[in-house]
């Protein structure tokens, strides 16, 4: 009996996770669709619709935007809550579903535009597309400086952090879990001069934080 009892927990708890699973998997693709269009102004909600549809049914991954531009869906993830959407050559729209700790579903949206060199934004929202304050703090190009590197080539620390004081910074969600990571772009936009004496000075490995008490914290 005791047995059997344990058994029936076990499936309860199976039939819990599902349920939560079948939430999200029923729930991205509708989010996505019937957001506002300000938040995404490239595609009408019936361009979203349209690329969502053609995607499922495998007749195709790309739709005409609203400026007669190819839009694509690159990643549709309907149990990990995650939509990634090419708007423009020139623009991305990334979307993430996950929870908070007290398991309230939220929205992270992230707009990335690469004009040339690519910088992002990130908000935050909840089921009903109200901004809810989460916490994150956009990194800056300067925490990119390796200072024993400059140190080594006897450059001016000040004169390194004064070049990159207008950096360009692009975000990512991992797809699987509560992270966002950040990735430096500002050598795209110096000069060719700054560039061979600035690059060397700067860690290549992205920058990642996670969600811990509702806090975007650095990981170190």
């Amino acid at each position: 009996m005791k047995e059997q009892k344990k058994l029936n927990k076990w499936l309860v708890l199976c039939g819990v996770v599902l349920c939560n699973q079948l939430v999200v998997a029923q729930s991205i693709e509708k989010l996505y669709v019937g957001m506002p269009d300000a938040l995404n102004p490239t595609l009408s909600k019936q361009n979203r619709m349209e690329l969502i549809e053609y995607y499922k049914s495998g007749h195709g991954d790309s739709i005409a935007n609203r400026f007669g531009k190819s839009a694509h869906l690159l990643t549709l993830d309907s149990l990990n809550g995650f939509v990634q959407v090419k708007n423009t050559p020139s623009s991305s729209f990334v979307m993430k579903q996950f929870r908070l700790n007290d398991n309230k579903p939220v929205l992270g949206v992230i707009r990335t535009v690469c004009a040339p060199v690519c910088q992002s934004v990130i908000e935050f929202y909840d089921t009903t597309w109200t901004p809810i304050s989460l916490q994150f703090t956009m990194p800056k190009a300067i925490e990119w400086v390796n200072k024993t590197k400059v140190d080594s080539a006897n450059l001016d620390l000040r004169w390194v952090e004064s070049v990159l004081q207008n950096g360009f910074v692009s975000l990512s969600f991992d797809l699987l879990n509560r992270t966002i990571i950040a990735k430096n772009n500002s050598v795209d936009f110096m000069s060719d001069e700054d560039r061979k004496l600035i690059a060397p000075l700067l860690d290549d490995k992205p920058i990642t934080f996670e969600l811990l008490n509702n806090i975007w914290q650095r990981k170190p």
